[in-house]
């Protein structure tokens, strides 16, 4: 069973000492929604201590990532992995109580077009499933964190959604999970929502926002591209 308690991280690395407003007005609906469980802010302090005394052999590489939101992913999977609970990033308001969903061991949420998100999750103090992802940090940022890597592929393939997904998809096949629906996640009917995310992506660089724009229209882009190689090939 998930402990009643909910973590958040704020790094002061992306913008001051203190949320920024609107994230502020976030937590409070986690708090809001749980009256009667624990609810913790975790500063930049209190993950650096985290990482000396219960994972030293990740700590200098904790302190080198070049990214502050690198830190922020391993941070939240070095968390849950000691205390559990439930662990949401600063941009999701909660409009529902996680009361309906605690009774798992791990609960992940599904994320388009494919994979897990790493923005949402909860489980058990020392799952496997967090257990595999310290363990896989270092080789993971052997691997991505080279200078010619994209910044986007590095924080996405090297600590975040993608190297969680990996790292999920080589789990033991038996390994139970309750996956978010849809709609839990704030993406169909507001009667099932558990969640609502609001404008976030602090991190988020020229190239993640390009990849975005992309993504949102490569169908309107493909059709324009075949449209200009007939006109081109036309005699």
């Amino acid at each position: 069973m998930i402990p009643r308690v909910i973590h958040q991280i704020w790094l002061g690395e992306s913008g001051g000492p203190q949320p920024f407003p609107r994230f502020r007005e976030a937590a409070a609906t986690w708090r809001a929604q749980h009256p009667g469980w624990q609810y913790r802010l975790w500063d930049g302090a209190e993950v650096d201590q985290l990482f000396a005394s219960a994972r030293p052999d990740l700590h200098a590489l904790y302190r080198a990532y070049p990214h502050w939101v690198q830190r922020a992913d391993a941070a939240r999977y070095l968390i849950l992995h000691e205390h559990g609970g439930v662990y949401a990033d600063l941009d999701i308001q909660c409009v529902g109580s996680f009361d309906t969903v605690a009774d798992a061991d791990l609960l992940l949420a599904p994320t388009a077009p494919f994979g897990l998100s790493n923005d949402l999750m909860a489980a058990t103090p020392g799952h496997p499933l967090f257990t595999c992802l310290l363990d896989e940090l270092a080789t993971s940022h052997r691997l991505w964190g080279r200078p010619w890597v994209p910044r986007h592929f590095q924080i996405m393939c090297g600590t975040g959604s993608l190297f969680l997904s990996r790292v999920f998809a080589r789990l033991d096949a038996g390994t139970s999970v309750r996956l978010l629906t849809s709609g839990e996640y704030g993406h169909g009917s507001a009667d099932e929502a558990l969640v609502h995310h609001i404008e976030g992506n602090s991190w988020a660089g020229w190239d993640t926002k390009a990849l975005v724009f992309l993504q949102d229209r490569w169908p309107f882009l493909m059709v324009g591209t075949l449209i200009l190689i007939a006109v081109l090939a036309s005699p």
